[in-house]
């Protein structure tokens, strides 16, 4: 009698069984596309040569990453590239500034005019008040004299003969020898008056 199951109470049976999880199964289309997409990536792994020059990735090699070299020009650097770097963030690209902010460079008589007081800007710098088309800025103009020559040059020739502007080009002979000439000012030319008594 004690193997007997007890039956069960009116309580019992209303009760439903506890639900169980059923495992369901990864849809085929799914399956087939992993499958797919595994197969595919072996086979590009396998068949890309690997070790030499090929149509695949970047085939650029040093020199090409170097500045370029402009011949028969007074200057061996791209002005243009190092102008993008460092001057556009006030000077835009343009070469027209800010207005009420960075004077332009676009037709400036500081730009077009006489090639030792542009370069000793650039060698040295400028703070204070300095007129610019008819228009007063007021404000700062780093030195750049960490530039190589070359580099100064460069910048100097491409700003005086774009956007209208065109004036000679400057060598870096004349550069090395403003630098030379003012290795004795210690910091940038107090405004426009200093920068032309000083040059």
């Amino acid at each position: 009698m004690s193997d007997q199951k007890k039956p069960l109470s009116e309580q019992g049976l209303r009760e439903k069984s506890d639900p169980k999880e059923n495992v369901r199964a990864v849809p085929y289309f799914l399956i087939m596309l992993i499958g797919a997409i595994a197969m595919w990536s072996l086979n590009n792994i396998f068949s890309t040569p690997s070790g030499e020059l090929t149509e695949y990735g970047d085939q650029r090699t040093v020199a090409d990453l170097r500045p370029a070299v402009i011949t028969g020009g007074a200057s061996k650097v791209d002005g243009k590239l190092i102008y993008a770097g460092k001057c556009t963030g006030c000077h835009q690209a343009s070469g027209a500034g800010v207005v009420g902010v960075f004077p332009p460079l676009a037709g400036s008589e500081w730009v077009t005019g006489d090639e030792k007081i542009l370069t000793h800007i650039l060698l040295h710098g400028i703070n204070g008040e300095i007129e610019v088309n008819g228009k007063v800025y007021k404000g700062v103009m780093p030195a750049w004299s960490m530039l190589s020559d070359d580099e100064i040059a460069g910048v100097i020739t491409y700003i005086r003969s774009d956007w209208g502007n065109a004036s000679s080009p400057v060598t870096s002979a004349t550069v090395k020898a403003q630098r030379e000439a003012t290795k004795d000012q210690s910091g940038p030319y107090e405004g426009g008056r200093a920068l032309k008594e000083g040059s």
